[in-house]
């Protein structure tokens, strides 16, 4: 894997398409310009952030696809081992109950680009219900090595075909929860072998649930 670092970009996904050989690439950066969420949403940059994007040739993966975003989000999670950081399914990165990151998913003809925004610091923060994940800025160094060591443990987990659900709901918040999501509600039940979320519904129909357009009631 090679690693590049820079301390503001446009935006870590299209340049790391853009830049693409052959070998897997990590783009990281401490901000970006023109950064993109999930739904085309824009990115916010906390006092202190991190956004990296991980490129590779979709060859090298040998296990369902859909599983990506779950495999990303739960990769940064199991590398930073605080027992207050936690996912929403599929791609929220939840501390104390607060949003400070998330994963996007893109493809571009033969390649499949990760992204992940992770807030480490924000004093004030300007959107509702998110933090960061510490109280004072962290050293840029190990911003940027915890990059690294994310890039490194999803290419492990792609290539050696050992990504666990079961890890992955351990440190998941939604099962068991009311779900809203935009064709009505019901209870998060389990995760599918594809990512997909079990949903039981008021009248007792099990769904799967493929949008990740979910909010977590009770």
């Amino acid at each position: 894997m090679k690693s590049i670092f820079f301390d503001e970009i446009d935006n870590t996904q299209d340049f790391a398409i853009k830049e693409f050989k052959e070998e897997p690439l990590l783009i990281a950066s401490k901000a970006q310009t023109s950064g993109r969420g999930t739904n085309q949403n824009k990115w916010k940059n906390a006092d202190q952030s991190l956004a990296t994007s991980l490129v590779f040739n979709k060859q090298i993966v040998n296990f369902t696809k859909t599983l990506i975003p779950l495999l990303a989000g739960y990769s940064y999670v199991s590398i930073i081992k605080n027992q207050n950081l936690k996912l929403k399914w599929p791609n929220d990165i939840i501390f104390n109950n607060d949003k400070v990151g998330g994963v996007l998913v893109e493809e571009s003809n033969d390649l499949i680009c990760i992204g992940l925004g992770i807030n480490y610091f924000w004093k004030n923060p300007s959107i509702p219900g998110a933090s960061g994940i510490y109280e004072e800025k962290q050293d840029n160094q190990k911003i940027f090595q915890d990059a690294e060591e994310w890039g490194r443990t999803i290419l492990n987990y792609i290539m050696n075909e050992n990504f666990s659900l079961k890890s992955y709901t351990s440190k998941l918040t939604t099962l068991g929860k009311l779900v809203e999501y935009p064709e009505g509600r019901g209870w998060a039940k389990d995760i599918n072998s594809d990512g997909s979320l079990i949903i039981k519904t008021p009248s007792g129909e099990l769904l799967n649930l493929t949008s990740p357009l979910i909010s977590e009631i009770i």
